[in-house]
């Protein structure tokens, strides 16, 4: 097929299959491919083939959501991850204090028998 691609025209291409074309810049093209989603391709290197195949229904298709996070949701967030922060270093560093006295109470002991 030549270079020429045209938004909507559905292509082929031997690695993803079968695809519609959603983007033309100026050295890409971006297809959405029936079973692979988005894929960019440079347009010099790209082998398609166009193809006669209509593009499948999209009903069963879910949409991603789309998360709009509000000024309270960020502050939430921000407390949820200094209070973690906080408990994440609070058994570490008794962990290293208990660490520290079982080395001096076996260097103490060991002090003792010799």
């Amino acid at each position: 097929m030549a270079k020429g691609f045209s938004v909507g025209a559905r292509l082929s291409e031997p690695t993803y299959g079968l695809g519609s074309v959603i983007a033309v810049e100026d050295a890409y093209v971006r297809i959405d491919f029936d079973e692979h989603g988005v894929k960019k391709f440079l347009t010099s290197l790209a082998t398609f083939e166009s193809s006669k195949e209509p593009a499948p229904s999209r009903a069963g298709r879910r949409k991603r959501k789309t998360a709009v996070k509000s000024s309270k949701t960020k502050t939430k967030a921000k407390a949820k991850a200094k209070a973690k922060a906080k408990t994440a270093k609070a058994p570490r560093s008794s962990v290293k204090s208990k660490s520290v006295k079982a080395a001096k109470k076996t260097k103490a002991s060991a002090s003792k028998s010799a």
